[in-house]
């Protein structure tokens, strides 16, 4: 009975220690399998992390070109703004320089028509009525 005993005793130790390396085998192949998956969403996010990288360099690409260009038109405005003000201000002397002659010509008017009362006849015939053309 010692030896069917000792058997026994070898045979539950051998049963144990197969159920031991199924239940570690097991539990690898779980956390393989859950590697496997960590690894997969791991080469997902990278994958997304670099396609928000590609997206961030072509958007700061084109907030540096919009600002360039934001950049070009304020100096092509503050540029207009100044021919535009340079304009109005010949613009204004150019009608200043109207009225001013205009008044000239009225008083030489108002002083041929004095000089013609005033004088003969004769000289006033002799006078020319239009501009000289030249």
């Amino acid at each position: 009975m010692r030896r069917d005993s000792g058997i026994s005793v070898v045979a539950v130790v051998a049963v144990l220690a197969v159920l031991a390396a199924g239940g570690a085998g097991y539990f690898a192949w779980r956390n393989m399998v859950q590697l496997d998956r960590l690894q997969s969403e791991l080469n997902t996010t990278r994958s997304g992390l670099d396609k928000a990288r590609a997206d961030l360099r072509k958007a700061a690409q084109d907030v540096a070109a919009a600002s360039k260009e934001a950049k070009d038109l304020k100096v092509a405005t503050e540029r207009l703004s100044g021919e535009r003000d340079a304009v109005r201000a010949s613009m204004e002397n150019e009608q200043a320089t109207g009225v001013r002659l205009r008044a000239e010509l009225a008083l030489a008017k108002d002083q041929v028509s004095y000089l013609s009362a005033r004088s003969s006849k004769d000289v006033v015939r002799g006078m020319p009525r239009t501009p000289a053309s030249q």
